[in-house]
């Protein structure tokens, strides 16, 4: 009989689980990030063309406001510019918090992996042990019953 008591996956769950992993969510990541860098720069060049008058200083801006450097050399004066620049830098710590659980999550979970695989081992070690003992405790059980037959062979005699 079939087991009901969990809910059934999606389609979209199913295909989540197989592409997430530690490296393709990093990836995805860092291209979300990238992305988000050059998009607020082009915004933020169209805008405010006043603060920003290439694209180049507007793209040096956004990196650095986007990673959370903000060295302070360029700066929105516009209010929808700073809206911008705020967006800029609550993505930018969104991904580095997102970098840091993912890079987290890889090494626990290889952590544990390879303490499954040591604690396997131990117990499979000290099942070895245990027919080990078993096997030697069988052969002197059996040369005792030897004797025991042997002794008795004479006493009855």
């Amino acid at each position: 009989m079939a087991d009901n008591s969990r809910p059934r996956e999606s389609l979209i769950d199913r295909r989540i689980r197989k592409i997430v992993n530690a490296r393709s969510v990093t990836v995805g990541l860092a291209v979300t990030f990238m992305v988000s860098s050059f998009a607020g720069a082009f915004v933020i060049w169209l805008v405010d063309r006043h603060d920003f008058p290439t694209l180049g200083l507007a793209v040096w801006w956004a990196l650095q406001t986007v990673t959370t450097v903000g060295y302070g050399d360029i700066v929105p004066t516009t209010v929808v510019g700073r809206v911008i620049g705020g967006v800029e830098l609550v993505i930018g710590v969104s991904f580095i918090a997102f970098l840091t659980a993912g890079v987290t999550s890889s090494v626990i979970e290889r952590t544990r992996g390879g303490t499954e695989e040591a604690q396997g081992a131990a117990r499979e070690r000290e099942a070895r042990a245990i027919l080990d003992a078993l096997a030697e405790s069988k052969t002197a059980i059996a040369a005792l019953d030897e004797r025991l037959d042997a002794i008795e062979s004479k006493l009855t005699r």
